[in-house]
């Protein structure tokens, strides 16, 4: 029995163990034997599915990510920006980051990072439980987390997600090896609100466009740190005085963590905590506003076309600098806006009439300044390379240098009349002639042959469109085409002598690049905007070249070209509005049928410069109670600019001319008729009293056709004012008769005597008398 009952009582197997609690209520409770092997055999697995998942996480290229993408910049040529496209992001080295900025971002963020592992146990814990109870989803992420979501992640706020984070953290955390490095990657990725990413970007758009982050107080990178929980909706300008309110709040709580994380005194927590920072208004320069739209889209077509494209330039983060000058884009627009009164270009353009300003360097074509429109947020046509218009008597420039090409001199006479028509061949005809064009008009009546200067400086129509008729036409398109100019703008019109008066369009940037060919020496450069294309490392991404064609025109064909409209800025030219006190200038207008159009292109040495006005409907110009003409508005325009776009430059000089070819005789030389001969009356016959005395009527036989004496006061035609009168002689009569005795002796009604007041006409010149009535 005992041996029997000691066998029993010895160690039971698991099935006896089970049999002796399938009786009863004990057989509801597992054995502790079972929960602990069927736990450590669940942990086992759930420990190798977590090592499986965390060794199929990828943790990809950091330099990939979208998250680091930056904004494509376009600077000016001196570094300073225009404006950004893309994601608004500057990444900045940690070092350049205050450390009391640092510890904003960490006391708003997460007080414990830089001792925890990257991950936030409770974060993920509370994410698991209200994804399973169908509770709100709540944040609470590290530092870390919020880094491998941003970078990898998307924004969806799902478990998977959250298990996801936790694996990319744990390995950011092995990967980049240190706390700071982390930190950096945050503050380059986060978004602060205003279209800012990164603190960098942050900075300038709450404090200033001037202001980087190296350049924050403690109180300012307080606020920054505050708004990273809800970009957008806190910040101190809102609308929102809720929003304002809950700002203070978060700045409040950012100074308080900071405090107690060791990172500011108890005594600049008292002074920051009064108030929030003062901050710039929300929005700031947009980026395509008044000029910066122009000039951008300028340079994005112009990169397309070196085979850069639109998505490239923002996918790849472009830093591009363009040839564009602040200080000249600055005097187009106060040039162009501020120079004539009654002048507002976002008013005229309600009644379609555009203006536009393009300066570019003649010595080696880059754009240094434009007005494109008054905005190209109300206006995205651009009026410098878009916009053409009829170009007047601003394509005669061509004409001359295809004669001077052609052998031809600037002493060549050609037609200066007004109102005389040409045959086929430039020859003067009859007008009515068949065939003949004609009757041509002038601005002014000329007498007849005059030079290529005088018909430059006069902008003469018959003489240029007989010169371009001589010349060929033909040759003068080709000519226009070497200097820049599209050929579609002139082709059209090569067998049309009307060509020479400009019946064609031109854009304004070919009229300024064309003329800067003649202030060049005529070397051709190709007009451009881009100067450099760098990668987000400041690395070149492509050399660009542009086209120049050196030996476009002679350098004496040249000089020939300007010294002629050089005379036009000169009294008596059409363009003296235009001329500069201190320094040369050439230059031609360009007015057209109807005032519809009108230009002034002119240029110094060094800059090349054209401004236009016209009409887009074609209707006349009526501005300011009057017609434009090259001359006036464009002219006025065009000096306001230079003036200011040259100043503080050296003085540089126009080469003399050359005199190049030979001068040629299209047109007879005035020959003024014989004067009259002397026919025996007096000199008195030439005042304006004369005029009375019968000695100067013709057919009067000298006795003054019987009239009596004059005695009145002034000579009315019905007197002889030859003949003594009655009683003291008027003061005119002794101004007639100064050697009379009655004027002699001091005679003469009122006082008229015979004083040197009155002159004798017969020995001076008529000249500005007193003020005082001749009576």
């Amino acid at each position: 029995m005992g041996g029997s009952s000691g066998g029993r009582g010895g160690k039971r197997g698991i099935v006896e163990h089970l049999r002796s609690r399938s009786t009863g209520w004990r057989r509801f409770i597992p054995s502790w034997k079972v929960v602990t092997g069927v736990s450590v055999l669940g942990f086992t697995g759930l420990a190798t599915l977590v090592g499986v998942a965390y060794a199929q996480t990828p943790v990809p290229d950091i330099g990939n990510s979208d998250a680091v993408k930056t904004a494509a910049i376009f600077y000016y040529r001196d570094g300073t920006e225009i404006g950004r496209i893309g994601k608004n992001r500057e990444p900045i080295s940690i070092q350049d980051v205050p450390k009391p900025v640092q510890e904003a971002v960490i006391a708003a963020e997460n007080r414990s990072f830089r001792s925890d592992n990257g991950f936030s146990p409770s974060g993920i814990t509370r994410a698991v439980w209200n994804n399973v109870s169908g509770g709100d989803t709540q944040g609470g992420s590290t530092i870390t987390q919020q880094l491998a979501k941003k970078y990898y992640l998307s924004d969806d706020r799902t478990m998977s997600r959250k298990f996801k984070e936790m694996f990319i953290s744990l390995k950011l955390e092995d990967k980049l090896g240190t706390k700071d490095k982390i930190l950096e990657l945050y503050l380059n990725t986060i978004f602060f609100g205003r279209n800012a990413y990164g603190i960098q970007a942050a900075s300038r758009a709450y404090y200033g466009p001037k202001v980087t982050v190296d350049k924050l107080r403690p109180d300012q990178g307080a606020l920054l740190a505050a708004v990273i929980q809800q970009p957008g909706r806190l910040d101190p300008r809102s609308d929102d005085k809720q929003a304002q309110a809950q700002t203070l709040v978060r700045y409040r709580y950012v100074l308080d963590g900071m405090r107690k994380i060791g990172a500011l005194s108890q005594a600049d927590f008292d002074k920051y905590s009064k108030q929030l920072p003062e901050t710039a208004p929300i929005g700031g320069p947009v980026t395509f506003g008044g000029q910066r739209g122009y000039m951008i889209k300028r340079a994005i077509k112009e990169l397309e076309r070196k085979g850069i494209t639109e998505q490239q330039i923002i996918e790849k983060g472009l830093k591009i600098t363009t040839t564009f000058d602040p200080r000249k884009m600055k005097a187009a627009k106060q040039a162009v806006e501020n120079t004539v009164p009654g002048i507002d270009p976002a008013k005229l353009l309600k009644k379609h009439v555009r203006l536009g300003l393009v300066s570019v360097n003649a010595t080696n074509g880059e754009v240094e300044a434009i007005y494109g429109g008054p905005s190209y947020l109300k206006q995205s046509f651009d009026n410098v390379w878009w916009g053409s218009a009829q170009a007047g008597s601003a394509m005669k420039p061509y004409v001359l240098a295809t004669a001077l090409e052609k052998g031809y001199g600037l002493k060549s006479l050609v037609e200066g009349r007004s109102g005389v028509s040409f045959d086929g061949t430039g020859k003067v005809v009859p007008n009515g002639t068949p065939g003949a064009l004609g009757p041509i008009p002038n601005s002014h009546a000329g007498k007849g042959a005059i030079n290529l200067v005088q018909a430059t400086k006069e902008s003469t129509n018959t003489a240029y469109l007989q010169l371009a008729m001589k010349v060929g036409i033909g040759d003068v398109v080709k000519t226009a085409e070497k200097a820049g100019v599209n050929p579609s703008m002139v082709e059209p019109f090569k067998e049309q002598a009307g060509l020479a008066l400009g019946i064609n369009d031109i854009r304004p940037i070919e009229q300024a690049a064309g003329y800067a060919v003649f202030a060049n020496g005529g070397t051709y450069h190709q007009p451009h905007v881009v100067k450099a294309v760098n990668n987000a490392d400041k690395q070149p991404v492509k050399v660009l070249s542009w086209d120049h064609k050196a030996g476009t025109f002679s350098a004496g064909v040249t000089a020939d070209v300007t010294y002629a409209l050089q005379q036009v800025v000169k009294p008596g030219g059409t363009a003296q509005a235009a001329a500069l006190p201190d320094r040369p200038v050439a230059g031609k207008t360009g007015t057209t049928d109807k005032n519809v159009a009108t230009w002034f292109v002119g240029y110094t040495p060094k800059i090349s410069t054209a401004v236009t006005m016209y009409n887009e409907k074609r209707k006349r110009l009526n501005i300011a109670g009057g017609e434009v003409q090259g001359g006036t508005i464009p002219a006025k325009i065009w000096h306001a600019y230079m003036a200011e776009a040259t100043k503080g430059t050296p003085v540089d000089q126009f080469p003399q001319p050359a005199w190049t070819g030979s001068p040629q005789k299209w047109a007879e030389p005035y020959k003024p008729k014989k004067p009259k001969d002397d026919d025996g009356k007096p000199a008195w016959c030439k005042t304006p009293i004369g005029k009375y005395d019968p000695r100067c009527q013709d057919g009067d036989d000298g006795d003054g056709g019987g009239k009596p004496p004059c005695q009145s006061p002034m000579p009315d035609g019905n007197c002889d004012p030859n003949k003594p009168p009655s009683a003291d002689p008027p003061r005119w009569w002794c101004q007639m008769h100064r050697d009379n005795p009655l004027c002699r002796r001091g005679g003469g009604n009122g006082g008229g005597g015979g004083n040197n007041e009155w002159p004798n006409p017969q020995e001076q010149q008529p000249r500005k008398l007193s003020s005082r009535p001749v009576d």
